[in-house]
Order: C-alpha cells, then structure tokens, then sequence
C-alpha cells in the first residue's frame, strides 16, 4: 500500500466501499489526511493486514466470504488493538459487534451523503488508538528506567491519600513490599523515626501546597536496621490545584556516618587547635551566652570552666565597659563582625586590657548560628605605646631646641658670610657657603628623623615616575644623567616617598661620583667612621678615587630607577660601596668624614614606616644600588 507518509492509512472492507483512495480532512480541522485501501472480501482484507502498515479497519457487516462480526473476530486473532469501525444498520449486529471485538459501530445510512463524518470518525479512532500507543510505551520505558535507578522513584496524589507509582528499589531501602505501600500509602509514614515525623508531616503539608521541598530524615527498616535518606519532592499543579506529587528518595546513611566521623575529629582537632593558642577563644550562641573556650580563658580570669558556664558575659567585664560589650556583641549579631577593647574582671578583682574580635557564624541556610572571636592582652602593648609616646615627646623636645639653637648661629654666619662676599672676592668663602648649606640640610634631617613616625601615612596610587622627577628638580645634581626604566604605581605616602627619593638621590650624587678630589668640608655617607687606624693613613685616604663631588660636578654620573618584582631600585655607577659595610649604612652617624649620615637613616626610617625592606648591593656597573621591596603596586 502506497501512501504519503503522515497520512493515516485505513483498510477499507465493503464490496460497495464509500471512501475514496484519499479522503481529506474535513475544512477547518488540523490532522493526517486517510490514505484508503480497499477490497471486498475478508481474506484478502486479511492478507493486506499481514502484508502491510494499517492504522485502521472500517468494514461492512455482511461480507461475500462471512460476516463483518466474524472478519472482526479473526482481525483480533491478530491484533488486539487495531481500531476497527463496523458499518451496519442492524442494532442487534452493532451489539454483538462491540461485545466481540469491534471499536465502534456506525450505521451505514447516516454516512449517505455525508463521506466527511466517517472519515472525521475513523480519524478520531485512530489518533486516540494512537496517543494511547505512545503513552503506554512512554510508561512502559520509564517503567523500565525507573527500575534501573538505585533512587526511590515515587509518585503522591496530591494529598497524599494514594501512591500512583513507586518502584521497586522501595524494598531495597526500606525493606518493605512496594504492594503493601500501594494498598496502604500510610504505611509510608510508620517506617520514618519518631523524631522526624513532625518534619516530614510539615514537609508534606508544604509540597501539597504546591512548595518543593528538600529534606533528609531517619527510617526503620522492617529488619530494625535504622537508615538515613533524603528525599526531594516537587508538586504537579494543573488549573491551580495540586494534582500530583512526585518525587525521589535515596539513601545518605553513609554520607552521614562519615560527617559524623569527621565532625568528631574536627571537635577534637579544633579543642586541641584552640587550647594551644595564647589568646582568649570564645564562641557565643544566638543569644549572645557564652557557648565555648578555649583553655586561656579560665587560665586568664580565674574562673572555672563551671563557673563561665553559669556567667552572663557582662560579668567578665568591668561595669564601665559592659554597655560597649553589650552594643559591640549586637553589632556582630547584624553586621558580621565587631571589634573593642575592654577590661576584664577577673576572679579575684583585678582588671586587664584586651582586644577582642569576633565574626557571625552562618550556618547553611543562611541563619546566626552565633559569634566567635579572639580576645588579646594588650597590657605590654599599652605600656609600649605609652613609653614610645613619652619616648617621641623627649625626641621632639630635643630635636626642637637642636634646630633652634643651630639655626639662630647659623643665620648669624650666613649674614656675615655675605658681608664677607661683598668685602671680599675669595674662593675660600665658597667652601664656606657649602658648609652652611649641609648644616642646614642636616638640621632639616635632624627633624624629619624625630618626627617621621608621629603623622599617619596617607596611602594613594603614586606613580614612580612622576615622584622620581620632581625630587631630581628640586635636589642638587650638578651634570648627572637620570634614567627611568619604570612606569609602575606603587601604592605609598607620596610626600614620604617624595623623602625617600630625595635622599637616595642626594646620596648617590654627593657620594657616588668617581672624578675629581675629596675637599675639605663635603661630607660622605659611603663610607663609616673613620677608625684610628685609618686616620692615621688620611693621606692614602686622600689619594683614593674621591666618594664626593665639588659644586656642579658629578658630571660623569648616571642614576637609574627601575622595577623589581615586588618593588624598585636606584642604582648609579659611582664608586660603589665595600660588602664589608653594606649592612651598616643604614645606621645614624655613618658617615667617611664629617657628615653624620642622616639621609640613609632616614630612607629605612620612611621604608620601615609603609612596611619595606630596604638593602644595599652593587649596580650593574660597579656602584650602589639601593633596592626597596616589599611594596605593593596599583593594579588600576
């Protein structure tokens, strides 16, 4: 039989046939059209049946080799299935017909003149014969996945009064019969652990409410052997109700023995872990109570472990601090974490300073489980603040009246110098004017050592290139040669970092040039303090390559700053300085000659403050090199 290939194909048996070979949908309607074959005879309808693909049977009820009822009886011998519509106008042949086999009967004389109706009812025999099919083995593939699955597949009515399906690894997990459950869905519920059951009912109640829900519970077995499952559930809403819920359960009895296993070591680890640490460890419940702690906390106040179980926290604290401990606790409830400083009170009255952190404890579901944090003894902290405080006031008074008392003279043979200038037109008066400008410099040295430390840093993105230019505009370098091999960012004071730079560079061009002599008066910081030894051979000191430059020279010196992987360097190709002496250049007073070493000082002084390191090597061209690490570049 030849037909298009979404058409529905009807055998067509009746020796006064009323279908044509094709037979189109009615106008208006959606579907395959009929592609009919036809003959007259049983037998042959028969044969076609065996022979070809036959979505459907429309047949007379008297046939010239038997009757319809009797076709229709060998037609099922062969398929059980197949729709067949019987055409008669005898009642008692229609009713014989249905009760043997038949799908439908239809009287010939109302299809007269109207073909279109019993196409549009074999059409609908065949499609539902059809949706039927497909249904029945769509079921029966996922029947047959579902029995593959080691999950529990179920399927509730809505309300839970009746199980439509469930497969069998049912009697694997809960050791029960999968028909027991079908006849007596309650059943489900007498296998959960007492404890759980009020859980389980309310998950039920919010899945019958149309709410998926995700939930693990404790089951007994029929043997007594208790498991563990989880089980997720979704429900079926159609038209707003919920009409069915399904879901898959699966056992985590194990997962759950090994969480236990590692909670276990994880308690023991952490009391171990806790015990050991110097400082107080505290953990607060939702309520704010003490809930644990750590060794140091009974060691520290004096108290028993019996005793802090029966405390309110506030007792731990002096009165006066009990309103901030109080506010700083709530903070930590609703923000995350919380810090103050407070006194404790211990057991036999006496009081400590400490500093005390603490951060939420979420757990899974996002609810405070509680606070947990650190408390530090800060007792040697403020007794160290206060002495540096002390220690920075005496150092400020001094460097003061240091400055005052120097500068006053100062000024004082600045004007005679130039008195002597206009009287007289010497060379030697030049020396002199050198020699009042180191003072000055080193007086401004001396103020920015005792107070470096009392102003806070002001971090920002400061470029290197950019600081390293305006400290070579406005420091004296004479003919040398800047290189800048750096576009990098650090993130730095810029003023510090300006300070920084001025004396790297002011060294490197003082001390750092290899022509001319050693003059009286110019003061070298590459060298140490002379020893008696060497003052002796201050001569032979003399003929060495000179460590200084006179006004306007440094003429054959070339300065380089460039990047490090976590920082930068400058380096110059001067005279270098000796290994034997790299370690103590960063000492107050180091100095060759009459200088008293200052700028070096006050570099590490300035790298110590951001949190650098700063050492000395040798450039690449024989000189110094200053490296400063530790710093942290802009990422923008």
């Amino acid at each position: 039989m030849n037909g298009p290939a979404d058409s529905i194909h009807v055998l067509q048996v009746d020796d006064a046939p009323v279908l044509d070979g094709t037979a189109e949908v009615p106008d208006g309607q959606e579907s395959d059209p009929l592609t009919v074959t036809t003959t007259d005879r049983a037998d042959s309808a028969l044969e076609r049946l065996e022979a070809d693909a036959i979505d459907g049977i429309v047949t007379a009820d008297d046939l010239p080799d038997r009757s319809g009822c009797a076709f229709v009886d060998a037609v099922r011998e062969r398929d059980s299935d197949i729709p067949i519509l019987l055409l008669t106008d005898s009642a008692a042949v229609a009713s014989d017909a249905v009760s043997n086999g038949a799908t439908d009967v239809f009287r010939k004389d109302t299809y007269a003149g109207h073909s279109d109706l019993l196409v549009n009812r074999i059409r609908l025999l065949v499609e539902h014969h059809q949706s039927t099919q497909t249904a029945v083995r769509t079921r029966q593939q996922l029947t047959e996945l579902a029995e593959q699955s080691d999950e529990l597949l179920w399927v509730f009515s809505g309300d839970w009064s009746e199980i439509q399906f469930v497969n069998s690894a049912y009697e694997t997990l809960y050791g029960r019969s999968a028909e027991s459950l079908q006849a007596n869905p309650a059943e489900f519920m007498t296998a959960i652990h007492p404890d759980d059951q009020d859980s389980v009912i309310q998950a039920m109640q919010r899945a019958s409410a149309g709410e998926s829900v995700d939930l693990e519970f404790r089951i007994t077995r029929s043997d007594g052997e208790q498991r563990w499952m989880r089980a997720k559930a979704k429900p079926v809403v159609e038209d707003g109700t919920v009409t069915r819920i399904v879901g898959a359960s699966r056992d985590i009895t194990e997962r759950k023995r090994r969480e236990s296993r590692l909670d276990a070591r994880r308690s023991d680890a952490s009391a171990s872990m806790t015990d050991a640490i110097p400082d107080i460890f505290y953990v607060l419940d939702e309520d704010g109570d003490l809930a644990r702690w750590n060794d140091t906390m009974p060691a520290v106040t004096g108290y028993t472990d019996t005793e802090l179980a029966s405390m309110a926290l506030a007792e731990l604290f002096v009165s006066s601090d009990r309103e901030t401990v109080r506010e700083r606790t709530e903070a930590a409830f609703e923000t995350g974490e919380a810090y103050f400083k407070a006194d404790l009170l211990t057991a036999d009255g006496s009081t400590l300073p400490y500093e005390f952190t603490g951060g939420r404890i979420e757990a899974a579901d996002g609810s405070t489980r509680g606070v947990a944090g650190i408390g530090r003894d800060i007792s040697d902290r403020d007794g160290r603040q206060q002495a540096l405080e002390r220690q920075n006031e005496r150092l400020e008074e001094f460097a003061s009246v240091v400055s005052h008392d120097l500068r006053n003279p100062l000024d004082v043979a600045r004007g005679q110098l130039e008195l002597a200038r206009a009287a007289h037109d010497s060379e030697h008066l030049d020396g002199v004017k050198r020699a009042h400008d180191r003072i000055g410099q080193l007086i401004e040295d001396l103020l920015t050592l005792a107070r470096n430390g009392e102003e806070a840093l002001d971090i920002e993105p400061v470029p290197l290139q950019t600081v390293v230019e305006q400290c070579w505009q406005t420091v004296e370098t004479g003919d040398a040669t800047l290189e800048l091999q750096t576009s990098a960012v650090v993130r730095a004071d810029p003023s510090r970092l300006r300070q920084l730079f001025e004396n790297l560079i002011r060294n490197s061009v003082e001390h750092g040039c290899t022509s001319g002599r050693m003059e009286s008066g110019d003061s070298v910081e590459h060298g140490s303090t002379p020893s008696p030894e060497k003052q002796e051979n201050a001569g032979e000191q003399r003929a060495m390559p000179s460590l200084s430059h006179s006004q306007g020279g440094a003429a054959d010196l070339t300065l380089t700053v460039g990047e490090l992987d976590d920082g930068f360097y400058i380096a110059d190709d001067g005279v270098g300085i000796p290994v034997d002496e790299r370690e103590d250049v960063f000492e107050g007073g180091y100095s060759l000659a009459s200088g008293p070493g200052f700028g070096l000082r006050i570099v590490d002084e300035i790298a110590d403050t951001h949190g650098w390191s700063v050492a000395v090597t040798e450039s690449d061209a024989g000189g110094a090199c200053f490296e400063i690490t530790g710093v942290a570049f802009d990422a923008a």
